[in-house]
């Protein structure tokens, strides 16, 4: 649709450049009255002719009126197309995606929309994160545009540089390959990879012999849905009740739970604090689950109340949206 759009403008400008450049080599008119008859008969007003015509302008002017009329009815059989088939709207949204991919940083990539992809997408809208889709399957966006009618989404192949880089690769905070082959998820982080060395790269492995894969390729995390989904339903009989609250935490429809990793920023007001002076249960009701210190590759589990908190410290909190929004706001140096 939007080549055909380009091909009208094409059209217009190529047969205003010929009229015009017409008139001046055949009449020896000046710019601005070849210019002007070469629209006033475009467009058929029957002004008539800014200065005589020789009989060489004549037979130019009918050529200039038959081209005229088949770039319009080009043109309109085209608009008329597009508001008959309903596809304005779908020509709109992809502009309005467009601009805003030109403008968006901080955000992740989610390559595949397939049965894993959109549960992906599905919490990343519920936590407000910001995002793109891709997914060569246009039938798949459409699925998921029912649901979330602003979703930004490419309609193209992520193992491509190109796409990733439309979709703001460059600037991009994280990156989820998702599609229906390990091959294509492989090929795709090592595209990431090589365009974004600091990006953080999460893969699926269809295949658990895939994972070790997927890690040389350069993935920083791979989850394997098929050992995922057997220890979650081991543990569903084993430990009813403590499934139930992780599905809680991390589904959240009901109570608006979540768990997240903050980082405390240089020059936070966070740094140098214990947990009891920055008292985060009782500001805004946050329970500290972990502290990761950044020169240590463990966790600190259930930490103690005199837990020094540093910069490029990772802190794991629970909470509700709106508690976890306002932490970060509190981290973020003034």
């Amino acid at each position: 649709m939007e080549r055909q759009i380009l091909y009208i403008i094409i059209l217009a400008i190529s047969v205003l450049v010929t009229g015009t450049a017409g008139y001046i080599i055949i009449e020896g008119w000046p710019l601005l009255d070849a210019f002007y008859m070469t629209v006033i008969t475009l467009t058929t007003v029957g002004f008539g002719e800014v200065h005589p015509l020789s009989a060489s302008g004549k037979l130019f002017t009918i050529f200039l009126v038959g081209s005229g009329v088949f770039v319009v009815t080009y043109s309109i059989s085209f608009l008329v197309g597009l508001l008959a088939e309903g596809r304005a709207g779908e020509f709109l949204l992809r502009r309005r995606v467009r601009m805003e991919l030109r403008e968006i940083e901080g955000h992740f990539i989610v390559c595949g929309c397939g049965v894993v992809g959109s549960e992906v997408v599905e919490y990343f809208a519920r936590t407000r994160e910001s995002f793109v889709v891709i997914e060569r399957d246009e039938s798949k966006v459409k699925e998921v545009l029912k649901n979330y009618p602003e979703l930004l989404f490419m309609v193209g192949d992520a193992t491509r540089e190109d796409v990733l880089k439309e979709a703001g690769i460059d600037r991009a905070r994280g990156l989820l390959a998702l599609l229906g082959s390990d091959a294509d998820n492989v090929y795709t982080v090592i595209t990431a990879r090589f365009m974004n060395p600091h990006l953080r790269i999460v893969a699926r492995a269809i295949q658990p012999e895939s994972i070790e894969i997927l890690r040389r390729a350069g993935a920083d995390y791979v989850i394997c849905p098929q050992k995922i989904g057997g220890l979650r339903l081991a543990a569903a009989a084993l430990r009813p009740q403590v499934t139930s609250f992780l599905d809680l935490v991390l589904r959240s429809e009901a109570f608006d739970l979540s768990i997240e990793e903050v980082t405390i920023p240089e020059n936070s007001p966070f740094a140098g604090k214990s947990l009891r002076e920055l008292n985060l249960p009782g500001k805004i009701g946050l329970i500290v689950v972990a502290v990761k210190p950044v020169n240590r590759p463990t966790f600190e589990f259930n930490p103690r109340a005199d837990t020094v908190i540093g910069e490029g410290d990772i802190i794991i909190v629970l909470g509700r949206l709106q508690q976890l929004a306002e932490l970060r706001k509190m981290v973020t140096p003034e």
